[in-house]
């Protein structure tokens, strides 16, 4: 087709020519230089350019044409490719062909009929890979976007309709084929295809309301419509298509869904940028699914990065509640008070002995749970090297003081320090024990060993340390 703003620009470079005759000119489109000498040449030039623009303006014309042969042509190869499917693949594959190829053109994409047609060709391709699909579940899906172009043909031959018989066949194609419309999601969501998987379930989403708008009946079971609809927002996000997938997750929050997952996968899109909407999600989650756990965990994680712990302990709780056995549950229980102790030991000293016991606790519990859990054994080590270190800082400020009583001081403050030491000691080794290219774990043992002047073992531990940064 040629554009009209094309036209235009080739009217106002004529008459620049009127007004500058003798210089070169390039015409558009690679059309040759020509010098223009005389008026008498400029009118034979004229006749030329306007025989080429007569020829434009017909090819243009025979295209649209075409393209509406194109798809008369296609639905006739449809027709032969459903008296022998086996036998006429290549029908069918040329029908498609020809089908994508003529939709955007005047002629057809204002034409009711023509989108019938393309829908009921991409049906068919539809019908075809399911067939193939159910034979051998690891087929190669042929036409992919063919469940989102069977629905675009139906839903545009209904709106495109003049008269009702048109509207009454495109629901009932449509009707017949809604249900290997989702299957196709499925399959492609298998094969791990899901940008195609999101369209063909957002399209049975679309297509059943599409179904019930017009009163068409279907077989298809209505509590599997709001399903598709999650199933396509899950495809869009493992596509990494985060506007559709952040779309889908709204449209079904805002309909009150029954699943909680897609309000924690709201909440999780708008956290980074929007944290006022995730925190309202989040509340509206918490308020309708009071015991479900990846809501809880959503909640407590959000809190932790906020660094709000107090407000956590009663979350936490309460995932005990429902996850008795959950060892992580207990560790970041005990890692609150381990950080609540050293926050308050220097201020409040029996109010940090008390979290420092709690935190005890909940460490002990994880490993009852699991006595093979790193987590629970290194904190263990490192809520008494961190014990040690507070004695530490004491034993700073009191190496001013040289008097016996202040010896006496220091030396009770350093026995505490070694202790500590000493308590934390058989943790960090079987920490390392479980997870021996751990940093952390490898620098506290041996900056233990240099508190306890054993000055091999110190280098073992260096040398240690160096591999680690080496790999």
């Amino acid at each position: 087709m040629v554009e009209r703003e094309f036209f235009r620009t080739l009217l106002m470079d004529i008459n620049k020519w009127k007004t500058y005759p003798g210089e070169f000119i390039r015409l558009p489109y690679g059309l040759p230089i020509v010098v223009i000498d005389s008026q008498l040449q400029m009118n034979e030039y004229m006749k030329k350019f306007f025989l080429f623009l007569s020829a434009l303006v017909l090819a243009g014309s025979l295209m649209a044409q075409d393209a509406a042969k194109d798809i008369k042509k296609a639905a006739r190869l449809l027709g032969t490719y459903n008296l022998d499917p086996q036998n006429s693949t290549e029908k069918l594959a040329e029908a498609i062909m020809l089908a994508d190829a003529s939709m955007n053109d005047p002629l057809t994409k204002d034409d009711p009929t023509a989108w019938q047609s393309y829908g009921e060709i991409f049906i068919a391709a539809v019908d075809n890979d399911v067939k193939a699909n159910v034979i051998n579940a690891e087929a190669p899906v042929s036409q992919p976007t063919a469940p989102a172009k069977a629905f675009k043909g139906f839903k545009m031959a209904a709106e495109k309709a003049d008269k009702s018989f048109q509207t009454k066949d495109a629901m009932k194609a449509l009707s017949s084929g809604i249900q290997n419309i989702y299957y196709m999601g499925s399959a492609l969501y298998q094969q791990k295809n899901y940008a195609a998987a999101y369209e063909a379930f957002k399209a049975t989403y679309d297509a059943y309301a599409l179904l019930k708008k017009n009163n068409e009946p279907t077989s298809f079971s209505a509590e599997e419509q709001p399903k598709s609809l999650y199933y396509s927002g899950l495809c869009a996000q493992e596509a990494g298509l985060s506007k559709e997938a952040q779309d889908v997750f709204r449209q079904l929050v805002d309909s009150g869904s029954p699943e909680p997952g897609v309000y924690e996968a709201l909440f999780n899109m708008y956290l980074k940028d929007n944290p006022t909407e995730a925190e309202k999600i989040l509340n509206m989650a918490r308020e309708k699914f009071p015991e479900d756990s990846g809501i809880l965990y959503a909640e407590i994680n959000y809190y932790l990065q906020k660094g709000e712990l107090v407000s956590l302990i009663s979350k936490l709780e309460k995932a005990i509640e429902i996850e008795p056995n959950n060892v992580s549950v207990y560790v970041t229980l005990g890692q609150i008070y381990d950080k609540l102790y050293q926050d308050e030991v220097a201020k409040d000293p029996s109010m940090g002995e008390a979290n420092f016991t709690k935190a005890m606790d909940y460490y002990k519990k994880a490993l009852e749970k699991d006595a093979k859990s790193f987590d629970a054994v290194y904190s263990i080590g490192a809520l008494w090297y961190n014990r040690a270190a507070a004695y530490s800082l004491e034993l700073n400020s009191l190496s001013s003081d040289y008097s016996a009583a202040g010896n006496k001081k220091y030396e009770a403050k350093k026995l505490q320090m070694d202790e500590a030491f000493i308590q934390a000691l058989p943790f960090f080794l079987q920490a390392e024990q479980l997870n021996a290219s751990d940093f952390n774990t490898i620098v506290a043992l041996k900056e233990i060993y240099a508190r306890q002047d054993k000055l091999d073992l110190v280098e073992i531990y260096k040398a240690k340390l160096e591999g680690i940064n080496k790999q």
